[in-house]
């Protein structure tokens, strides 16, 4: 347990009138009227945002799958918004019981915000997934080795050598959608809270994962001021800033987490990767079902969907309880409000092994699930032909945006590049800096979709479409 410090129990109300500041970036105003709240609005315009619509067309698993019942980035961000809204009024109501929430805030409204930063949750992601998110990673680290005049600084290189989608999300809902740099979707700042799942640079700290590039520190310090989200490093560095999750950003990723975990398992037996009775035989101990449900599992003529589907959505209830229960426990409590939890909710559980989260735990671990999934024979093909598609769109455009840098004469190949560029709405590349113009390609390479970026990559080789 953390020691108390920052924040004592009575002034949980206080803070979270702070934590649930009605505004939204850039300095909008916000409002409540008779059919919408504000969170409301915040679902709406991620929902029809262009960046949202394509997720449709992105993998989140199993990568160029011809089964439409697998799931794609856009109905998995879709599932995690449900369960994300359940946990959210869960959370809301307890509030409400402690009598915390602020005046005007009811406990719908909790589950709107937390609804609205799952269906952003991966809006940066690239096409092709974590497998593309590595290759990025990769080119950058081989063209900073390669001795090539790449003028950015330090802090610049390690967003592009650290490449993370949630970096991408956060610039994508305040720079890119809508108000194109001028306050993108321009949320509330609640939603933006909440969507901040690592609130640190990428030189905050050694691990992999951040949530804002330099090119968004501003809207970080902004929505960090408004929100009032404890600062954790010492300010002495302009370039690198670490704050506290907001409260919310737990249960974004406590959705997150059920959801992948749980739906990843359904895919792989949509795919035949595992066994039906593997997932079945596991979890119908644990789950107390009805006489009628029973006879489901036992009937012949029931597909092995349905019993999946079943097992699912039982399982998906039972996790919710048992995360908020977590998120109310005192000592949990109190470390979320102070910044001082370690881990997500749902590595704090530590419940017997009846408890749902940890037979999932516990099938991942004893069938080496990681392996059987994520790592299967047809996705370790198609990941190393990422890395070889990502080199040829990057290389190109990587080109274009070094001539440019360094003051040389366009090349023809580099005039057609930012032409290229310009006709798909991006700014002129000659006016930009060399980091600006690697980002401008990265929003345009992260925005395709998997089925585009193929496509890309023959044209680019040449092959036609």
């Amino acid at each position: 347990m953390g020691k108390r410090s920052e924040v004592n129990d009575g002034d949980y109300g206080e803070q979270w009138g702070k934590l649930l500041f009605i505004g939204r970036y850039e300095n909008r105003s916000a409002s409540f009227s008779k059919d919408r709240s504000p969170f409301q609005i915040d679902i709406d315009r991620i929902t029809f945002s262009s960046s949202f619509r394509r997720l449709g067309q992105k993998t989140q698993v199993h990568l160029l799958t011809k089964n439409d019942d697998v799931h794609t980035r856009l109905s998995h961000s879709l599932e995690v918004a449900c369960v994300g809204r359940s946990l959210g009024v869960k959370v809301g109501y307890w509030l409400e019981e402690q009598r915390t929430l602020p005046d005007g805030i009811k406990p719908e409204h909790i589950g709107e915000i937390v609804q609205a930063a799952c269906l952003a949750h991966d809006i940066g992601n690239p096409p092709f997934g974590h497998a593309a998110e590595e290759a990025i990673k990769e080119y950058f680290v081989d063209l900073f080795e390669s001795g090539n005049k790449i003028q950015i600084n330090e802090e610049q290189k390690r967003d592009l050598t650290k490449f993370d989608g949630n970096a991408m999300a956060f610039r994508v809902l305040t720079h890119k959608e809508f108000y194109e740099s001028n306050g993108g979707m321009r949320l509330t700042y609640p939603t933006l809270g909440a969507v901040l799942k690592y609130p640190w640079t990428s030189n905050a700290t050694e691990k992999s994962k951040f949530s804002c590039f330099q090119t968004e520190l501003k809207a970080l310090h902004d929505v960090a001021e408004k929100l009032k989200m404890r600062r954790l490093d010492s300010g002495k560095r302009d370039n690198t800033v670490k704050y506290a999750r907001h409260p919310l950003a737990y249960l974004v990723e406590a959705a997150d987490d059920i959801c992948y975990k749980i739906l990843d398992l359904e895919d792989a037996v949509t795919i035949g990767l595992l066994p039906a009775n593997l997932i079945i035989n596991k979890f119908r101990p644990i789950l107390k079902l009805s006489s009628d449900n029973e006879c489901l599992l036992k009937s012949e003529t029931v597909s092995t969907r349905l019993k999946i589907g079943l097992i699912r959505g039982k399982l998906v209830g039972r996790i919710i309880d048992e995360a908020i229960e977590i998120f109310k426990k005192d000592d949990v409590y109190h470390q979320i409000m102070n910044g001082e939890l370690n881990g997500s909710l749902l590595d704090n559980v530590q419940a017997p092994p009846s408890s749902a989260w940890s037979v999932v735990e516990q099938l991942y671990n004893e069938e080496a699930l990681i392996d059987r999934i994520y790592k299967n024979p047809k996705n370790i093909l198609l990941e190393l032909g990422t890395y070889n598609l990502m080199e040829t769109l990057f290389g190109a455009m990587s080109n274009a945006a070094a001539e440019v840098a360094n003051g040389y004469q366009l090349s023809s190949k580099t005039k057609i590049v930012a032409k290229f560029l310009k006709d798909r709405g991006y700014s002129k590349i000659e006016s930009n800096s060399h980091y600006e113009n690697i980002m401008m390609i990265l929003d345009y390479v992260v925005s395709i979709t998997d089925r585009h970026a193929i496509s890309l990559n023959k044209q680019c080789l040449g092959l036609g479409d």
